[in-house]
């Protein structure tokens, strides 16, 4: 590992939860139909070939914005960045936009994400503060619900997945090529962030997972935020785990207990082997809670 990609690790575990765990070069590995994954900036970032240029969806860490952006052009053949997503405001998703900006990429999200990124942002498990942008960093085309775009041939559908991990998530589903990007709202490496602070909540989690469920169908390969691609079958178990977490941490809480008291009673206990320890994302999810339920007690 040269000096460059390990500096670009070192920024982007600052945000990312899973940056060190990782830790591997940005490098490019095709998808077929012009599609390319690439990883090691500290998110999973896809890349499109178009006519137009190049689509991103998520752009990586700002450490290692250069390698992502240098490496996805190389494996798409294309000459310029044209079009780039932010699944949602988080470091390892919006680390590309101050430098797409330069060139008047256009960036879109929802409109959620454009407004967290026009301030300050502090959450426990961030490090420090994130943002705010300048105003020629942040997404220059959001919406609120569902929209699309024909980019080289190919038809994007995007749509908002309302209060999930964020409260401005979104997926982007490449209907001809039957590939969705889950955004952070899936995590094939660990447990995800629960990002309460921001508008997050475990049953807007489960509520997510089924409606890519639904977009789905058998073929579908699923891009989440960190690790390998999935199916329609990992993103149906993956739901019935959060929705077992979900019930588990609702009835605690109606019972009039706190966050404390949820993570000692180890609702996530027979996923450890498998995702690992859960007591950072069973606390949070339980905060998650309070501004959903009201405990009994």
């Amino acid at each position: 590992m040269d000096r460059r990609h390990f500096v670009g690790l070192v920024v982007a575990s600052a945000f990312s939860p899973f940056a060190l765990a990782k830790a591997s070069p940005v490098a490019a590995s095709a998808l077929g139909n012009g599609i390319s994954l690439i990883t090691g900036g500290g998110a999973n970032v896809v890349a499109f070939r178009g006519d137009e240029g190049l689509l991103l969806v998520d752009g990586g860490a700002a450490g290692a914005s250069a390698d992502v952006l240098r490496a996805a052009l190389s494996a798409t053949s294309t000459k310029k960045l044209h079009t780039l997503f932010n699944t949602h405001w988080h470091p390892d998703q919006t680390g590309l936009n101050e430098r797409a900006s330069r060139d008047g990429v256009r960036i879109i999200a929802h409109e959620n994400t454009r407004l967290w990124l026009t301030r300050k942002i502090r959450a426990d498990w961030l490090t420090g503060s994130y943002g705010p942008f300048a105003a020629k960093s942040l997404p220059n085309k959001s919406f609120y619900t569902k929209e699309s775009i024909d980019f080289g041939g190919e038809s994007f559908e995007f749509g908002h997945l309302g209060q999930a991990h964020t409260d401005g998530d979104l997926y982007v589903l490449a209907k001809n090529a039957n590939l969705l990007v889950a955004g952070g709202v899936v995590s094939n490496e660990g447990w995800p962030v629960m990002d309460w602070q921001t508008g997050g909540w475990i049953g807007g989690l489960v509520a997510a997972y089924d409606r890519l469920i639904q977009i789905s169908d058998d073929a579908t390969r699923i891009v989440p935020a960190n690790g390998v691609v999935l199916t329609k079958k990992d993103l149906q178990e993956q739901r019935a785990m959060y929705f077992t977490v979900f019930d588990r941490l609702v009835k605690m809480l109606v019972k009039g207990q706190g966050p404390d008291e949820a993570v000692a009673a180890k609702p996530a206990q027979e996923f450890e082997a498998k995702w690992g320890n859960p007591d950072v994302f069973v606390r949070a999810s339980f905060k998650s809670l309070w501004g959903h339920y009201a405990p009994d007690a």
